[in-house]
């Protein structure tokens, strides 16, 4: 019976000579050498041998996940040599092996008879570099682990690199920015979809003047009790609204932005003449000089001026009955209409 007495070469240094000499990409291969002797000791010269190659992971009796053959002639001191992952597959797949995750064992096997299995220590390594979560696949270099990685820290997304990214041209990037505002005007930095959406949006909104006219529609369309104030939602009818300002709804101008504007409204009294008075004013009004105080025998009531605003304020018309007498209001020929002024 033949027998094969061998020993790993680990040394990385005969590794990576070995096969950077013979290609032009390294391959993840594993150098292997041995001498070959028959039962009585003899060395095995220019004889053709299988070397049969099992890998094994987790202890040394379980399932190999790979093996592979090699048929090789062995020198005239009976010394082979061979490459772990470079035989003919039998099963298993040698760029899928997740190395380091558990220990490694190599089994081998001459002319079909088993002659050991030895634990595997550091070649595995030397393949990943240490990280033995990385393999080749063709072209490829993928990673089989389900966390994250971390370049230069402690990783908190799939890929976190403290420092800069760099391709084959242009500059390099050491920021995913969320600033809509493009304050730094960095070119180093990347923005988010949202951060561009905002940027935009400010400024269409900056070059779109703030200019809008609401009426209202029909004839005695809202009750004026005696003695009481009402806000005139009565604005039915969009006539124009450049930065769609006015609210619909509610029957409320909301400011986009901070600044002054000009707005002026007017409200038309059903009831042609009356003994009461009228005064007509907007909810940012912060005292009555600023307001209009008209005769019942007149038809309209009319206010406007200048406010500043701040964004988001909301601006609506109050009318007031100060007599006794219950009055009606129409939508036709009542308006509001205003502009931002800066």
């Amino acid at each position: 019976m033949k027998k094969i007495i061998s020993n790993f070469l680990i040394l990385s240094a005969l590794l990576f000579s070995t096969l950077l000499s013979a290609q032009s990409i390294q391959k993840n291969f594993i150098n292997y050498q041995g001498v070959a002797r028959n039962a009585s000791g003899d060395i095995l010269v220019d004889e053709s041998i299988n070397i049969q190659i099992a890998l094994k992971f987790g202890a040394p009796d379980v399932a190999a996940r790979y093996v592979e053959n090699h048929t090789i002639t062995t020198s005239a001191n009976g010394v082979f040599g061979l490459l772990i992952g470079d035989g003919v597959p039998v099963t298993g797949d040698f760029n899928t092996l997740q190395w380091g995750i558990v220990a490694s064992y190599v089994t081998v096997s001459l002319n079909g008879a088993e002659i050991g299995t030895n634990e595997l220590m550091a070649v595995p390594y030397a393949i990943t570099s240490g990280d033995t979560r990385w393999f080749s696949n063709g072209d490829d270099i993928e990673n089989m682990n389900s966390g994250n990685v971390g370049i230069d820290r402690t990783p908190t997304a799939k890929l976190d690199v403290n420092g800069d990214l760099k391709l084959e041209n242009g500059t390099s990037v050491n920021e995913i920015s969320i600033d809509g505002t493009f304050a730094d005007n960095s070119n180093n930095a990347v923005p988010t979809e949202r951060a561009v959406k905002t940027y935009v949006d400010n400024a269409t909104a900056t070059t779109t003047p703030v200019i809008f006219k609401v009426r209202g529609n029909g004839f005695a369309v809202k009750d004026l009790d005696a003695n009481t104030t009402i806000e005139t939602d009565i604005w039915d009818i969009k006539t124009y609204d450049t930065r769609n300002t006015f609210n619909t709804t509610t029957k409320r101008f909301v400011a986009p932005e901070s600044g002054y504007y000009y707005l002026h409204a007017v409200v038309r009294q059903s009831n042609t003449v009356t003994s009461s008075f009228f005064r007509i004013s907007f909810n940012v009004d912060t005292g009555v000089n600023f307001t209009q105080i008209v005769d019942g025998d007149d038809v309209k009531t009319d206010v406007s001026g200048i406010y500043f605003l701040n964004v988001g304020q909301e601006v609506f018309v109050s009318l007031r009955n100060f007599g006794p007498n219950d009055v009606r209001i129409d939508g036709s020929g009542s308006w509001f209409e205003g502009y931002k002024i800066n």
